[in-house]
């Protein structure tokens, strides 16, 4: 995962973003509602009160980065799901977590961010909850994908389950790295369309998922373009602002909620079957 600083999500906990504001502006879907969708969950009726959460602070290398597991536990109790972040750290916080009982344990290092399921023994991660979050917030804000053009920045391991979801999803997805090998596996793999220059890409697409580590200049970017973006470090400048419709950017939220309702929803198919 992008390893993220404490600046960047010390708003976190507050919401001080207000996220369910911006994505009902341009979704008409809160988070809550969006994790469901994105988890194949909306509709029908799983209760994700009956679930419990433990966040496990991991001091492997770089460390831990402050403010984090109090984020992803306000995060995930703002579904409406029971959060705690354990009293320790590591194999020790695991430990803790299923004496406690937990259903899910999320935890993360500088590599990868999980959610485990301990009901099931199955897990998910970050990069895959975060493409399929931005994904379907993408597709709702642009009132469906289904024959329309979409450009995806970015082909590593966020962008390159994007653009097989968005695939999936109907969109004529293309592809832009600054390296081309990268690109050009996921034309291979998924029949989608490769562009080198980010510039050309940005001049013939208003729909947008933006999974690089690229600040995007204001002026190259088309009006009523629309953005769903949770590449970090994440800027537009103010012409970029008034050119786009919409950006939708946090900088955990998304990717961490949905990760957590598909953890959950392992138990409920089971279950349910």
């Amino acid at each position: 995962m992008t390893r993220l600083t404490a600046d960047l999500i010390e708003g976190v906990p507050s919401d001080k973003i207000n996220l369910d504001s911006l994505l009902l502006s341009a979704t008409g879907r809160n988070m809550r509602e969006i994790a469901l969708e994105a988890a194949g969950l909306d509709g029908t009726g799983i209760d994700l009160s009956a679930y419990t959460v433990s966040v496990v602070p991991i001091t492997s290398g770089l460390g831990i980065i402050g403010g984090f597991s109090d984020s992803v536990s306000a995060i995930v109790k703002r579904l409406g799901m029971d959060s705690e972040v354990t009293s320790n750290t590591d194999v020790a916080g695991f430990s803790e977590g299923v004496e406690r009982g937990s259903d899910i344990i999320m935890m993360a290092d500088d590599k990868r961010f999980v959610a485990y399921n301990t009901r099931c023994n199955r897990f998910t991660d970050n990069a895959y909850g975060t493409a399929m979050g931005y994904s379907v917030v993408l597709h709702d804000a642009a009132r469906g994908l289904d024959g329309k053009d979409v450009l995806v920045i970015g082909a590593g391991f966020v962008g390159s389950h994007a653009v097989r979801i968005l695939k999936d999803m109907g969109a004529n997805v293309t592809v832009t790295d600054i390296i081309r090998e990268k690109g050009e596996r996921l034309v291979a793999k998924y029949g989608v369309k490769f562009e080198p220059s980010m510039e050309k890409g940005l001049a013939d697409h208003t729909l947008v998922l933006n999974a690089a580590p690229v600040i995007i200049p204001g002026e190259l970017i088309s009006d009523g373009t629309i953005f769903s973006t949770p590449g970090v470090p994440h800027y537009f400048d103010s012409e970029g602002r008034r050119r786009a419709k919409f950006i939708i950017h946090d900088p955990l939220e998304i990717g961490t909620a949905v990760m957590a309702v598909n953890s959950a929803g392992f138990s409920f198919r089971q279950e349910r079957n």
